[in-house]
Protein backbone atom coordinates (compact mmCIF):
# COMPACT_ATOMS: atom_id res chain seq x y z
CA UNK A 1 0.00 0.00 0.00
CA UNK A 2 1.45 3.35 -1.01
CA UNK A 3 0.45 6.97 -0.63
CA UNK A 4 0.26 9.23 -3.65
CA UNK A 5 0.37 12.98 -3.04
CA UNK A 6 -0.53 15.64 -5.56
CA UNK A 7 1.86 17.91 -3.72
CA UNK A 8 4.91 15.83 -2.85
CA UNK A 9 8.15 17.15 -1.47
CA UNK A 10 9.23 19.45 -4.29
CA UNK A 11 12.33 17.57 -5.33
CA UNK A 12 13.12 19.53 -8.48
CA UNK A 13 12.81 23.11 -7.30
CA UNK A 14 13.97 22.11 -3.84
CA UNK A 15 17.02 20.47 -5.37
CA UNK A 16 17.81 23.60 -7.39
CA UNK A 17 17.54 25.78 -4.30
CA UNK A 18 19.79 23.48 -2.33
CA UNK A 19 22.32 23.29 -5.17
CA UNK A 20 22.37 27.09 -5.38
CA UNK A 21 22.92 27.35 -1.63
CA UNK A 22 25.73 24.79 -1.73
CA UNK A 23 27.36 26.67 -4.60
CA UNK A 24 27.25 29.95 -2.69
CA UNK A 25 28.71 28.31 0.42
CA UNK A 26 31.46 26.67 -1.64
CA UNK A 27 32.83 30.00 -2.88
CA UNK A 28 32.05 32.06 0.22
CA UNK A 29 35.52 31.75 1.86
CA UNK A 30 37.20 32.78 -1.39
CA UNK A 31 35.02 35.87 -1.68
CA UNK A 32 35.58 36.74 1.98
CA UNK A 33 39.35 36.41 1.53
CA UNK A 34 39.30 38.78 -1.44
CA UNK A 35 37.28 41.28 0.62
CA UNK A 36 39.64 40.95 3.58
CA UNK A 37 36.90 39.50 5.80
CA UNK A 38 38.61 36.24 6.73
CA UNK A 39 37.12 36.32 10.24
CA UNK A 40 33.69 35.60 8.81
CA UNK A 41 34.96 32.26 7.51
CA UNK A 42 35.08 31.12 11.14
CA UNK A 43 31.55 32.46 11.65
CA UNK A 44 30.34 30.56 8.59
CA UNK A 45 32.06 27.39 9.82
CA UNK A 46 30.02 27.47 13.01
CA UNK A 47 26.93 28.39 10.99
CA UNK A 48 27.39 25.24 8.88
CA UNK A 49 27.52 23.15 12.04
CA UNK A 50 24.37 24.81 13.33
CA UNK A 51 22.92 24.17 9.87
CA UNK A 52 23.02 20.45 10.66
CA UNK A 53 21.05 21.21 13.82
CA UNK A 54 18.58 23.27 11.78
CA UNK A 55 18.10 20.37 9.36
CA UNK A 56 17.38 18.04 12.27
CA UNK A 57 14.68 20.42 13.51
CA UNK A 58 13.14 20.68 10.05
CA UNK A 59 13.00 16.92 9.58
CA UNK A 60 11.36 16.51 12.98
CA UNK A 61 8.82 19.34 12.94
CA UNK A 62 8.71 20.43 9.32
CA UNK A 63 8.51 17.01 7.68
CA UNK A 64 6.98 14.83 10.42
CA UNK A 65 5.08 17.20 12.69
CA UNK A 66 7.09 16.37 15.83
CA UNK A 67 6.94 19.70 17.63
CA UNK A 68 10.06 19.30 19.73
CA UNK A 69 11.47 21.98 21.98
CA UNK A 70 14.38 19.81 22.99
CA UNK A 71 16.75 19.55 20.02
CA UNK A 72 19.42 21.35 22.05
CA UNK A 73 19.42 18.48 24.57
CA UNK A 74 20.88 16.12 22.00
CA UNK A 75 23.15 18.85 20.63
CA UNK A 76 24.50 19.35 24.14
CA UNK A 77 24.89 15.63 24.82
CA UNK A 78 26.98 15.28 21.68
CA UNK A 79 29.01 18.36 22.60
CA UNK A 80 29.74 17.15 26.13
CA UNK A 81 30.65 13.64 24.95
CA UNK A 82 33.09 14.89 22.32
CA UNK A 83 34.41 17.68 24.53
CA UNK A 84 35.28 15.33 27.39
CA UNK A 85 36.87 12.76 25.08
CA UNK A 86 38.85 15.44 23.25
CA UNK A 87 40.11 17.06 26.45
CA UNK A 88 40.98 13.92 28.41
CA UNK A 89 41.70 11.31 25.72
CA UNK A 90 42.79 13.47 22.79
CA UNK A 91 39.94 12.41 20.48
CA UNK A 92 39.93 15.45 18.17
CA UNK A 93 39.37 13.92 14.73
CA UNK A 94 36.31 15.48 13.13
CA UNK A 95 35.17 12.17 11.65
CA UNK A 96 35.46 10.46 15.03
CA UNK A 97 33.62 13.39 16.63
CA UNK A 98 30.85 13.04 14.05
CA UNK A 99 30.45 9.32 14.75
CA UNK A 100 30.51 9.84 18.53
CA UNK A 101 27.95 12.63 18.30
CA UNK A 102 25.73 10.55 16.04
CA UNK A 103 25.95 7.59 18.39
CA UNK A 104 25.18 9.32 21.68
CA UNK A 105 22.51 11.46 20.04
CA UNK A 106 20.79 8.43 18.52
CA UNK A 107 20.93 6.49 21.79
CA UNK A 108 19.42 9.37 23.75
CA UNK A 109 16.87 9.96 21.00
CA UNK A 110 15.68 6.36 21.08
CA UNK A 111 15.19 6.50 24.86
CA UNK A 112 13.30 9.80 24.74
CA UNK A 113 11.33 8.73 21.66
CA UNK A 114 10.17 5.53 23.32
CA UNK A 115 9.05 7.51 26.35
CA UNK A 116 7.20 10.06 24.22
CA UNK A 117 5.45 7.92 21.66
CA UNK A 118 5.06 4.32 22.84
CA UNK A 119 1.73 3.31 24.34
CA UNK A 120 -0.26 6.43 23.53
CA UNK A 121 -1.27 8.82 20.77
CA UNK A 122 0.24 12.17 21.65
CA UNK A 123 -0.23 15.57 20.08
CA UNK A 124 2.22 18.32 19.25
CA UNK A 125 1.50 20.20 22.48
CA UNK A 126 2.37 17.20 24.66
CA UNK A 127 5.65 16.60 22.82
CA UNK A 128 6.51 20.28 22.98
CA UNK A 129 5.87 20.53 26.71
CA UNK A 130 7.76 17.36 27.60
CA UNK A 131 10.79 18.24 25.48
CA UNK A 132 10.72 21.80 26.83
CA UNK A 133 10.83 20.43 30.37
CA UNK A 134 13.63 18.06 29.33
CA UNK A 135 15.72 20.93 27.95
CA UNK A 136 15.23 22.99 31.10
CA UNK A 137 16.08 20.04 33.35
CA UNK A 138 19.15 19.08 31.30
CA UNK A 139 20.61 22.58 31.49
CA UNK A 140 19.99 22.80 35.24
CA UNK A 141 21.50 19.35 35.76
CA UNK A 142 24.63 20.28 33.80
CA UNK A 143 25.13 23.51 35.74
CA UNK A 144 25.11 21.57 39.00
CA UNK A 145 27.26 18.56 38.07
CA UNK A 146 30.90 19.18 38.96
CA UNK A 147 32.08 16.14 36.98
CA UNK A 148 31.36 17.96 33.72
CA UNK A 149 32.42 21.38 34.93
CA UNK A 150 29.12 22.65 36.34
CA UNK A 151 28.67 26.33 35.41
CA UNK A 152 32.07 26.45 33.71
CA UNK A 153 31.25 23.68 31.26
CA UNK A 154 34.21 22.13 29.45
CA UNK A 155 36.79 24.79 28.46
CA UNK A 156 40.13 24.26 26.77
CA UNK A 157 39.05 21.67 24.22
CA UNK A 158 41.85 21.02 21.68
CA UNK A 159 41.33 22.12 18.09
CA UNK A 160 40.00 19.77 15.40
CA UNK A 161 42.14 17.38 13.39
CA UNK A 162 41.58 15.19 10.36
CA UNK A 163 43.75 12.12 10.73
CA UNK A 164 47.31 13.39 11.20
CA UNK A 165 46.41 16.82 9.82
CA UNK A 166 45.82 19.64 12.31
CA UNK A 167 43.00 21.82 11.00
CA UNK A 168 43.78 25.50 11.28
CA UNK A 169 40.85 27.84 11.81
CA UNK A 170 39.93 29.24 8.44
CA UNK A 171 39.37 27.69 4.99
CA UNK A 172 40.85 24.28 5.95
CA UNK A 173 38.41 23.74 8.79
CA UNK A 174 35.62 25.37 6.82
CA UNK A 175 35.83 23.01 3.86
CA UNK A 176 36.10 19.97 6.11
CA UNK A 177 32.91 20.95 7.91
CA UNK A 178 31.39 21.96 4.57
CA UNK A 179 31.89 18.44 3.23
CA UNK A 180 30.13 16.93 6.25
CA UNK A 181 27.33 19.49 5.98
CA UNK A 182 26.74 18.68 2.30
CA UNK A 183 26.66 14.96 3.12
CA UNK A 184 23.98 15.53 5.77
CA UNK A 185 22.05 17.89 3.50
CA UNK A 186 22.07 15.35 0.66
CA UNK A 187 20.91 12.60 3.02
CA UNK A 188 18.04 14.77 4.30
CA UNK A 189 17.06 15.63 0.73
CA UNK A 190 16.99 11.98 -0.33
CA UNK A 191 15.03 11.04 2.80
CA UNK A 192 12.37 13.63 2.01
CA UNK A 193 12.15 12.39 -1.59
CA UNK A 194 11.79 8.74 -0.58
CA UNK A 195 8.63 6.77 0.10
CA UNK A 196 9.44 6.97 3.80
CA UNK A 197 9.59 10.75 3.45
CA UNK A 198 6.11 10.63 1.96
CA UNK A 199 4.93 8.67 4.99
CA UNK A 200 6.58 11.24 7.27
CA UNK A 201 4.52 14.01 5.69
CA UNK A 202 1.38 11.88 5.86
CA UNK A 203 1.94 11.42 9.60
CA UNK A 204 2.48 15.16 9.91
CA UNK A 205 -0.68 16.14 8.05
CA UNK A 206 -3.11 13.44 9.19
CA UNK A 207 -1.70 10.74 11.43
CA UNK A 208 -5.02 8.92 11.80
CA UNK A 209 -5.49 8.58 8.07
CA UNK A 210 -1.91 7.36 7.69
CA UNK A 211 -2.63 4.68 10.29
CA UNK A 212 -5.84 3.74 8.51
CA UNK A 213 -3.77 3.12 5.39
CA UNK A 214 -1.50 0.76 7.31
CA UNK A 215 1.39 2.93 8.47
CA UNK A 216 2.34 2.90 12.13
CA UNK A 217 2.52 6.48 13.25
CA UNK A 218 4.37 5.61 16.45
CA UNK A 219 7.11 3.74 14.58
CA UNK A 220 7.60 6.59 12.12
CA UNK A 221 7.81 9.13 14.93
CA UNK A 222 10.37 7.13 16.90
CA UNK A 223 12.53 6.50 13.83
CA UNK A 224 12.47 10.17 12.79
CA UNK A 225 13.02 11.37 16.34
CA UNK A 226 16.06 9.10 16.65
CA UNK A 227 17.50 10.24 13.30
CA UNK A 228 17.08 13.91 14.11
CA UNK A 229 18.52 13.42 17.60
CA UNK A 230 21.56 11.74 16.04
CA UNK A 231 22.06 14.68 13.68
CA UNK A 232 21.74 17.12 16.58
CA UNK A 233 24.35 15.12 18.51
CA UNK A 234 26.67 15.18 15.51
CA UNK A 235 26.31 18.96 15.27
CA UNK A 236 27.06 19.29 18.98
CA UNK A 237 30.22 17.22 18.72
CA UNK A 238 31.52 19.26 15.79
CA UNK A 239 30.62 22.51 17.51
CA UNK A 240 32.58 21.52 20.61
CA UNK A 241 35.74 21.03 18.55
CA UNK A 242 35.14 24.15 16.51
CA UNK A 243 34.47 26.50 19.44
CA UNK A 244 36.91 24.94 21.91
CA UNK A 245 34.45 24.82 24.79
CA UNK A 246 31.11 23.39 25.91
CA UNK A 247 28.58 25.31 27.98
CA UNK A 248 25.49 24.10 29.86
CA UNK A 249 23.52 26.47 27.62
CA UNK A 250 24.20 24.04 24.76
CA UNK A 251 21.56 21.80 26.37
CA UNK A 252 19.03 24.46 27.17
CA UNK A 253 15.76 26.06 26.18
CA UNK A 254 17.22 29.10 24.42
CA UNK A 255 19.00 27.11 21.72
CA UNK A 256 16.04 24.75 21.32
CA UNK A 257 13.65 27.63 20.69
CA UNK A 258 16.12 29.17 18.25
CA UNK A 259 15.97 25.98 16.18
CA UNK A 260 12.19 26.37 15.89
CA UNK A 261 12.67 30.03 15.04
CA UNK A 262 14.95 29.12 12.14
CA UNK A 263 12.35 26.68 10.84
CA UNK A 264 9.46 29.14 11.19
CA UNK A 265 11.31 31.99 9.49
CA UNK A 266 12.62 29.90 6.62
CA UNK A 267 9.72 27.55 5.98
CA UNK A 268 8.74 24.19 7.40
CA UNK A 269 9.60 21.07 5.45
CA UNK A 270 11.73 22.83 2.83
CA UNK A 271 15.26 22.03 4.10
CA UNK A 272 16.73 25.16 2.53
CA UNK A 273 14.30 27.46 4.37
CA UNK A 274 15.56 26.75 7.91
CA UNK A 275 19.12 27.25 6.67
CA UNK A 276 18.17 30.69 5.41
CA UNK A 277 16.41 31.36 8.72
CA UNK A 278 19.61 30.35 10.50
CA UNK A 279 21.61 32.72 8.32
CA UNK A 280 19.25 35.57 9.10
CA UNK A 281 19.27 35.01 12.87
CA UNK A 282 22.82 33.78 13.47
CA UNK A 283 24.98 35.50 10.88
CA UNK A 284 23.13 38.74 10.10
CA UNK A 285 21.46 39.01 13.49
CA UNK A 286 24.70 38.39 15.30
CA UNK A 287 26.35 41.30 13.52
CA UNK A 288 23.42 43.63 14.23
CA UNK A 289 23.45 42.57 17.87
CA UNK A 290 27.09 43.64 18.15
CA UNK A 291 26.12 47.25 17.44
CA UNK A 292 22.52 47.34 18.68
CA UNK A 293 22.17 44.58 21.30
CA UNK A 294 18.97 46.05 22.74
CA UNK A 295 17.34 46.74 19.38
CA UNK A 296 18.00 43.35 17.75
CA UNK A 297 15.45 41.35 19.82
CA UNK A 298 12.80 43.90 18.82
CA UNK A 299 13.76 43.58 15.15
CA UNK A 300 13.74 39.80 15.42
CA UNK A 301 10.33 39.83 17.07
CA UNK A 302 8.91 42.03 14.32
CA UNK A 303 10.37 39.75 11.64
CA UNK A 304 8.87 36.70 13.32
CA UNK A 305 5.48 38.38 13.75
CA UNK A 306 5.45 39.49 10.12
CA UNK A 307 6.38 36.00 8.98
CA UNK A 308 3.58 34.39 10.98
CA UNK A 309 0.97 36.91 9.76
CA UNK A 310 1.94 37.34 6.12
CA UNK A 311 4.22 34.42 5.25
CA UNK A 312 2.83 31.46 7.22
CA UNK A 313 4.91 29.13 5.09
CA UNK A 314 8.12 30.99 5.85
CA UNK A 315 10.44 32.95 3.59
CA UNK A 316 10.43 30.34 0.84
CA UNK A 317 7.91 27.76 2.01
CA UNK A 318 4.20 27.40 1.50
CA UNK A 319 1.41 27.12 4.01
CA UNK A 320 1.17 23.66 5.51
CA UNK A 321 -2.31 22.57 4.44
CA UNK A 322 -4.10 19.65 6.12
CA UNK A 323 -3.56 16.37 4.38
CA UNK A 324 -7.24 15.87 3.54
CA UNK A 325 -7.06 18.90 1.25
CA UNK A 326 -3.93 17.78 -0.55
CA UNK A 327 -3.92 14.02 -0.73
CA UNK A 328 -5.18 11.66 -3.34
CA UNK A 329 -4.97 8.18 -1.88
CA UNK A 330 -4.45 5.20 -4.12
CA UNK A 331 -4.36 1.65 -2.82
CA UNK A 332 -3.62 -1.57 -4.57
CA UNK A 333 -6.20 -3.32 -2.40
CA UNK A 334 -8.50 -2.43 0.46
CA UNK A 335 -6.82 -2.56 3.87
CA UNK A 336 -7.42 -5.75 5.76
CA UNK A 337 -7.37 -6.63 9.42
CA UNK A 338 -4.80 -5.01 11.66
CA UNK A 339 -2.07 -4.89 9.04
CA UNK A 340 -0.23 -1.87 10.44
CA UNK A 341 3.21 -1.50 9.03
CA UNK A 342 5.77 1.00 7.86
Amino acid sequence: MRLSLRSRFDGRSGGRNLALLVGVLAVAPLVLAVLGLDYYTIVLTQALILGILALSGDLAWGSTGIFTLGQAVFFGIGAYAVGELAKHLGVTDVLAASVIGLGVGAFAGVLVGLFLFVGSRVGELYVGLVTLALAFAAERFATGWDVIGAYNGVPGIPGPTLGPLVLEYGPTTYYTIFALFVLVLYGAYQLNKSQFGLVMRAVRDDGERAEFLGYRRTTVQIVVFSITSALAGMAGGLYALSSGFVSPSFLGVTLSTQVLLWVVLGGRGTLVGPLLGLGLVYVLGGRIAEFQPQLWPVILGLILLGTILYLPGGLIGRRVVPLRKRVAVTTAAAPTGGGDRV
